[in-house]
């Protein structure tokens, strides 16, 4: 069996409907991520990102410290269970227009993966490829001695 979603997923972090804009984005500074989930954990009522204070609110002149997140989160989450392949989950965060895709368990939110966690995936497994290739490139011309003149 392959990798799921499961080895990518990080913490669920939330804020109320009430907080607003502000407060979503002191909290997502704070935890260094770029989404919160807006009500309960298992069962969000939506998801803000910082992708929502762009266009939500700064396009639309809101003011950040009197906006509330229910009113302005992305209430529609595409989600992808925790047992599925990452095939699955590079192929919803490819067809979708969001860069954080909520892992489920059961039909409950229980992580989070993200375009920045995928993309750190990808440079790790280049840097591997990249090392691999000079190891036994290296090696295999080293066995083979001297190409003839």
């Amino acid at each position: 069996m392959g990798y799921t979603a499961k080895v990518l997923m990080k913490d669920v972090v939330c804020v109320s409907p009430e907080a607003t804009v502000t407060k979503a984005a002191e909290v997502m500074k704070k935890s260094n991520i770029g989404s919160v989930f807006v009500g309960d954990a298992a069962e969000p009522l939506g998801i803000f990102t910082e992708r929502d204070i762009a266009r939500r609110v700064v396009a639309e002149k809101l003011d950040p410290r009197k906006t509330a997140v229910s009113k302005v989160m992305t209430k529609k989450l595409v989600t992808v269970e925790s047992s599925e392949s990452l095939e699955k989950v590079f192929e919803c965060l490819g067809k979708g227009e969001f860069r954080h895709l909520p892992i489920t368990e059961g039909g409950k939110v229980v992580g989070i993966v993200s375009l920045t966690d995928l993309s750190r995936v990808l440079k790790e497994m280049y840097q591997d490829e990249k090392f691999l290739e000079t190891f036994v490139g290296g090696a295999a011309a080293g066995a083979e001695g001297p190409a003839p003149h």
